[in-house]
């Protein structure tokens, strides 16, 4: 469900009687964004310690190599739509 809607090109606007409904919404959105970048952060961290170990070839590796891809993609369709996650 949209708490927003747009007036014209460039803003958008909410009903009176759904601001508490779309600010708890854009508090959930800013949760994800946070946990989205910690998450970004610890990646490269993590592989560096599985290269480390020798252990490039381990099904953990593997999975957060394949995490760090779907996070790159992420990040690009927010890009395409105008949302930095640095900003939130």
């Amino acid at each position: 469900m949209r708490f927003t809607k747009s007036n014209n090109a460039d803003k958008y606007i909410v009903d009176d009687d759904k601001i508490d409904e779309a600010i708890q919404k854009l508090a959930l959105f800013e949760n994800m964004c946070d946990e989205f970048k910690k998450d970004m952060k610890n990646l490269p961290e993590r592989l560096e310690k599985l290269r480390v170990q020798k252990k490039e070839k381990t099904v953990a590796y593997k999975e957060l190599v394949a995490q760090k891809l779907i996070n790159t993609n992420i990040l690009m369709f927010f890009k395409r739509h105008g949302i930095n996650i640095d900003e939130f």
